[in-house]
């Protein structure tokens, strides 16, 4: 996948070229998808980050005069109440680098845990076609939860619910697999 055909992404490093300042993304959501060979049609961006407030100032303006859909910050991991399983950004995958500015995506297990914080529809269907497609098993899925501080919450008693189900269609998928071989 070429970046430079996702026009919300495209816009954010042109901008950052233009203005010759080097910015660090970690992009998730439907740009993610689309990066990992899962084309889902999007118009927005969602990412993590890294410059300074005045260039992110900058940005934000840039977006919004463009009529483009955002949900960046410095720290996606204070999205949800539920953290992400720690260590992602070490964990997260370079795609992109000029000049300075580096592109990543998630993990693919961390992705499935960005989306199952949310627990909408198109968030389970993303983390279903993002584990199927990288052959993630619920044993995969289920042994990254010990990356995950969980906080006493109502918030966590919903993820662990979702993250249940989501396991179980896992395990359908591969209990289907295993009747069914190629």
């Amino acid at each position: 996948m070429n970046i430079t055909n996702i026009h919300s992404l495209n816009e954010c490093l042109v901008f950052a070229k233009n203005q010759a300042f080097p910015i660090g993304l970690i992009v998730i959501g439907g740009v993610a998808m689309e990066l990992y060979g899962l084309p889902r049609g999007t118009m927005d961006i969602d990412a993590e980050i890294s410059c300074d407030s005045d260039f992110y100032e900058a940005l934000v303006h840039h977006l919004k005069e463009k009529g483009i859909q955002f949900n960046i910050g410095d720290n996606i991991d204070h999205w949800g109440v539920v953290p992400l399983p720690s260590g992602y950004r070490e964990r997260a995958r370079r795609i992109f680098e000029d000049h300075g500015t580096e592109v990543k995506i998630l993990d693919p297990l961390d992705f499935i845990f960005s989306k199952l914080r949310r627990g909408v529809a198109q968030d389970m269907e993303d983390a279903l076609a993002v584990a199927r497609h990288f052959a993630l098993s619920s044993q995969d899925v289920s042994d990254h939860t010990n990356k995950v501080n969980f906080p006493l919450s109502d918030e966590t008693f919903l993820f662990k619910k979702r993250l249940r189900q989501f396991l179980a269609i896992l395990e359908k998928d591969s209990d289907q697999q295993g009747k069914n071989p190629v």
